[in-house]
């Protein structure tokens, strides 16, 4: 894996990780349709990580 790999794959966990704290203070602060865009870009995040790294993995 190179070093532009490994740095995509940071990228993608370090916005897993923020959508996840974003989430939690928009359900905090009963920003509920908020909340739902949020938890769906999470969802997306934690796909587009597991898939990178399977991707990156297999190379």
């Amino acid at each position: 894996m190179t070093r532009h790999h490994k740095t995509a794959l940071n990228m993608a966990k370090f916005i897993q990780g923020q959508s996840l704290l974003l989430l939690e203070k928009l359900n905090e602060l009963d920003l509920d349709a908020e909340a739902d865009m949020c938890e769906r870009l999470h969802e997306d995040a934690e796909r587009l990580h597991a898939g990178l790294l399977a991707k990156l993995n297999q190379e």
